[in-house]
């Protein structure tokens, strides 16, 4: 019988904890929509935040509901278009110099909401 080395073993226990302590990550990550009078900070918890004036926002929309195919978390999806996905249902946010796909439980009620936000802004 044939031993396996002591220093396979730790760098194999090693890679199955680096494996378990992603998966544990990538299971909660969670999107969110805040607006404030001036900006839209969406963020990817715990890994990625980014602030959006509202005067930036061309539009505001419904998108198709993403899936494992998209992919979770922070992703470029091509096109000048990114995506904060957790999978499910999505909004399509439009500025000038991208495009996000962004994951939200009730899309037409955030994308109204976000273009309430944007158009008062500009009203003012």
């Amino acid at each position: 019988m044939t031993a396996i080395p002591s220093g396979v073993l730790l760098v194999s226990a090693g890679l199955v904890a680096a494996i378990a302590l992603l998966t544990v990550s990538v299971l909660h990550i969670t999107v969110t929509v805040e607006a404030t009078e001036q900006n839209l900070t969406v963020r990817c918890r715990p890994f990625y935040s980014k602030t959006i004036p509202l005067e930036d926002i061309l539009d505001a929309s419904p998108a198709p509901s993403s899936s494992m195919i998209e992919g979770f978390g922070v992703r470029y999806l091509g096109q000048r278009t990114w995506g904060l996905l957790v999978g499910g249902p999505a909004i399509a946010l439009e500025t000038p110099s991208r495009t996000w796909l962004i994951s939200t439980p009730d899309p037409e009620s955030t994308a109204a909401s976000i273009m309430t936000q944007a158009g008062k802004l500009r009203d003012s």
